[in-house]
């Protein structure tokens, strides 16, 4: 660049050129726009406010004509005159003619010299239809019908009147009776609807009375269609300032409060909550001192309320109720009014900045020679955004601001540069000893220094570089900058030593680093402490199911175990169908936690349902109540006895027969208990057996309903209660055995899990001799069941986890463990290829473990020669993976699980050879 050229401060050249000439330009015309818009709005609102006035004052008489109403109202007389509640509803017609030609009005009503009520009103749902109500002051009830715009009826239901309804002290009727022709009840609120309004009523010539109503609800909305601005504030008010409508008020029926007589009090400006009308209030004292109201001039003015600006104003309007002329008060906030000219301000502005864009090119034109530096460092900058950070220098520029700009964007290139490696291989480590080291290593290289070193709690500290004697004695420069975490608390502190001073931008530098290693250390520390937090809670849970049950010990800790061996010996294979077996870190992890939480779902099995050990336990042992059955059989026996003795009868003769009846009795309980224990199988024959003792009637004579839980009291209420004393069989199958399974204890067959094991009809059948003809063991179909459940709340449980992605197998890993190769297994049926091989191994694994545990107390631990046939077997079977059982016998995956978990006693020879044959057998036959 030649030194010779003068250097110019671009920014002085343009500014000085045509800013302040367009700007001043632009605000001098947006305020004169603005000026005058604001007095065209305001001119404006004055003129739409006179022809507003007008036609709400004509809406307003034509909605409330007496005159018209009167006609009605004699029509409605003359039609319903001296007819039942059946034969009015046969002129609803008519009635739904007069209510179409007088829009105003919302309803008819009929009230006869009986009290009888019949009225026909407009109906909010649906659109065009009626709602006829009747009353029978006799039934106190009611009757109310909806018809639709066609008059078809839609439905018909009672109701009853309100407390203390009285028809005869109604306004309306009240003063109708009283007067000689038409007359306006004073404001009320309308019994049916809740609506406040008045109404227009009349004396019938046989005692009665007819009313139509006209709610003040009308006139709100039809104030509604009248805001000049979306904020208008709009309401009319009696000369007294009570307010008669509003639309800002849902229909005002909660507004309006209950006076004497069934009146409604109206409610003042200031109760209205309205701050911008209540302001109003001197105005409308102002209009009332006017000689004719109506004439007085329209136009708006100025005051503040509810901290802004607004225009109001005070016009006088025919009345909807005696008393004179009402008034119309308007209130509009300023901000919407000047709306227009705000915009215009800012049209003011584009057009300003469209200037500005037309003068640019003229000023490009003069100034593109001393711009080609610029657009080079604009270039760059665009680069620098995309994360380009190589490419050639700025360039040097003859302007003072851009070559210092060019300068200062080489240095930060290569600093961002720098900084982004260095995070990127931060936030790439994954092991938190080898971060801290990297960090170090980093921080030194980056900084220039000497030596450096990083201290870490609990007395921990790392060096690099070189640290002399002369840096430590104090002829250096030490740089202490703390990492601390997001909440502020210290991580650590990084020490850089240096022999001279480090310039001002080093400094800042390191210290951004720190800050971001900071990050990249709580982070990966905080990943860490998660994984060791949700590890141990698993550990946790699976312990507290082991826990839960003395009979299920310490199987969902082995388990994982022997998944983890299994799943090695595939990754470590040669040869076979898992030679290119391989299992990445995430699928290891996935494993493991599936391994873990494989019965997670047992957390919901009641114990004593596992704990079941005979036939008649539920939480305790039925088989006492069926022993003081036959105590009492016994007891009933020798009673009759003695009774016969002392009637004179032969005495040796009956203790003879009572000894036999004893003997019997004997006989058939310890048959009943024999059959309680489950340890045989149940022959048609003692099922036989089991029903005729269950035939023998003993006499109760307290009520079994007493003392019971709510849950069994309904259950027992299912059969009709027998008086006392009654005879009841010494074995039964009871309604109140039979427990239902609720709604949401069922399982739809369409799923989300894709469950189809088939579930019982009952939750619980604990009928007594249901329970006592189970073929083998304790458990019923419906105990079993609820056993085998675990494994779906298992798969349930867990896909409501929201694991992340790389653990999403999770779930099916876990549940898959009792399913079977030919689909027979449970919960979902699933075959060998809607498995996935994880889940293949924690079947083994569970199979194995179950099959060897030694520390369940309902049976021994079985040796490895048994356990390993019985494996072998149930392959043969189809019900365990052929290939991986082969696996699990070759790479002695038993044998390594049998030194660590066995006792000595249960590892007896193996015949190896022998198993493979045998399994290899139905493999070459299938």
């Amino acid at each position: 660049m030649s030194k010779l050229l003068p250097r110019l401060s671009l920014t002085t050249a343009l500014v000085a050129l045509f800013l302040p000439l367009v700007c001043a330009t632009g605000l001098l015309v947006s305020a004169l726009g603005v000026r005058r818009t604001e007095q065209v709005l305001s001119s404006a609102s004055e003129q739409t406010l006179r022809a507003m006035v007008g036609q709400l004052r004509a809406q307003i008489r034509g909605a409330i004509d007496p005159s018209k109403a009167v006609l009605e109202l004699e029509r409605i007389e003359d039609l319903a005159d001296g007819l039942n509640f059946e034969q009015r509803l046969d002129l609803l017609p008519s009635f739904a003619k007069a209510l179409a030609e007088t829009p105003a009005n919302s309803a008819y009503m009929v009230a006869d010299r009986g009290g009888h009520l019949f009225l026909v009103a407009r109906a909010k749902e649906p659109k065009g239809g009626l709602v006829v109500q009747g009353i029978d002051p006799g039934k106190r009830m009611g009757r109310r019908i909806v018809f639709d715009a066609t008059l078809r009826q839609l439905s018909s239901e009672p109701f009853s009147p309100p407390p203390g309804f009285d028809l005869k002290e109604r306004p309306w009727v009240r003063l109708a009776l009283a007067s000689k022709g038409p007359v306006m009840a004073p404001l009320h609120r309308f019994v049916f609807g809740g609506e406040v309004g008045v109404t227009l009523s009349l004396a019938t010539a046989d005692g009665g009375a007819v009313g139509v109503a006209f709610p003040l609800t009308n006139i709100g909305e039809l104030l509604s269609n009248y805001r000049i601005t979306p904020g208008t504030q709009l309401a009319i008010v009696t000369p007294q300032g009570l307010v008669v409508a509003t639309p800002a008020m849902e229909g005002m029926g909660n507004f309006y409060q209950e006076a004497a007589g069934g009146t409604a009090a109206i409610p003042t400006l200031t109760q209205l909550g309205i701050p911008a009308l209540a302001a109003l209030a001197p105005q409308l004292k102002q209009a009332l001192l006017k000689p004719k109201p109506m004439d007085r001039s329209l136009g708006f003015s100025h005051f503040d309320a509810a901290g802004q600006g607004w225009r109001g104003a005070v016009v006088a309007l025919p009345s909807p109720l005696k008393g004179g002329n009402t008034f119309l008060l308007m209130a509009m906030p300023e901000r919407e009014l000047l709306a227009d000219a705000r915009r215009l301000a800012k049209e003011g502005g584009v057009a300003t900045m469209l200037v500005l864009l037309l003068t640019v090119p003229a000023v490009l034109l003069l100034s593109r020679r001393l711009s080609t530096s610029l657009r080079r460092l604009a270039r760059q900058a665009q680069a620098i955004r995309a994360f380009q950070l190589e490419g050639e220098p700025g360039g040097r520029s003859r302007i003072v601001e851009v070559d210092e700009l060019a300068l200062t964007f080489d240095a930060m290139r290569g600093t961002i540069r720098r900084f982004l490696d260095i995070s990127s291989l931060l936030a790439a480590e994954d092991d938190v000893d080898r971060l801290l080291e990297r960090l170090l290593e980093e921080s030194l290289q980056a900084s220039d220094a000497r030596g450096a070193s990083l201290v870490m709690p609990p007395d921990r500290r790392l060096e690099r570089g070189e640290l002399v004697g002369a840096t430590a004695a104090g002829a250096g420069e030490q740089l202490h900058l703390p990492l601390l975490s997001r909440r502020g608390e210290p991580l650590g502190e990084l020490v850089l030593h240096f022999e001279t001073p480090p310039e001002p931008a080093r400094v800042a530098f390191c210290q951004a680093l720190s800050g971001n290693a900071a990050v990249a250390l709580e982070t990966r520390s905080l990943i860490a402490a998660q994984k060791a937090l949700f590890e141990a809670f698993i550990q946790l849970l699976a312990d507290a199911i082991d826990a839960k049950s003395h009979y299920t010990g310490g199987h969902c800790a082995r388990v994982p175990e022997l998944a983890q061996l299994l799943a090695t010996a595939a990754c470590e294979a040669r040869s076979g169908p898992y030679a290119s077996f391989q299992l990445s870190e995430t699928d290891w992890e996935a494993l493991h936690l599936a391994s873990w939480l494989h019965d997670c779902g047992k957390v919901t099995t009641p114990e004593y349902v596992v704990d079941k050990a005979t036939k008649l336990e539920t939480i305790y042992d039925r088989i006492h109540e069926v022993r003081m059955r036959f105590e009492l059989l016994k007891s009933a026996a020798e009673t009759d006895a003695w009774r016969a003795i002392a009637a004179g009868a032969d005495r040796q003769a009956l203790q003879a027969e009572l000894e036999r009846i004893w003997a019997e009795l004997d006989a058939e309980f310890a048959f009943v208990a024999e059959c309680n224990l489950g340890g045989e199988f149940m022959a048609p024959e003692r099922i036989e057996r089991l029903q005729a003792i269950a035939s023998r009637q003993w006499r109760r004579t307290l009520d079994d309903r007493a003392g019971v839980s709510a849950e069994e009291l309904r259950r027992r209420q299912r059969e009709p209660q027998q008086p006392l004393p009654v005879g009841e069989p010494l074995l039964a199958d009871r309604l109140h055995h039979r427990i239902e399974r609720l709604p949401q204890q069922q399982l739809p067959a369409d799923n989300p899990w894709g469950i189809t094991m088939a579930e019982p009809e009952l939750l619980y059948n604990r009928g007594e001799l249901h329970n006592l003809a189970i073929s083998r063991g304790t458990l019923s179909g419906e105990e079993r069941y609820k056993i085998n459940e675990h494994i779906i709340q298992t798969i349930r449980m867990l896909a409501s986890l929201p694991f992340p992605a790389h653990l999403a197998a999770v779930p099916e890993i876990a549940g898959g463990h009792h399913e079977t190769t030919d689909g027979r297994g449970y919960p979902r049926g699933l075959t060998a290829d809607q498995m996935s091989p994880l889940a293949r191994m924690m079947a083994i694994a569970d199979v194995f473990e179950a099959l060897t545990a030694a520390d369940r107390p309902y049976k021994s631990g079985k040796s490895l020669s048994v356990a390993l046939a019985i494996l072998v077997t149930m392959a043969g079977e189809r019900h365990l993976d052929i290939e991986l059982l082969e696996l699990f016998l070759e790479a002695g995956v038993w044998r390594s699980y049998a030194e660590r978990f066995l006792a000595a006693e249960q590892c007896d020879a193996v015949d190896l050879e022998s198993l493979l044959a045998r399994l290899r057998a139905p493999a070459r036959a299938a």
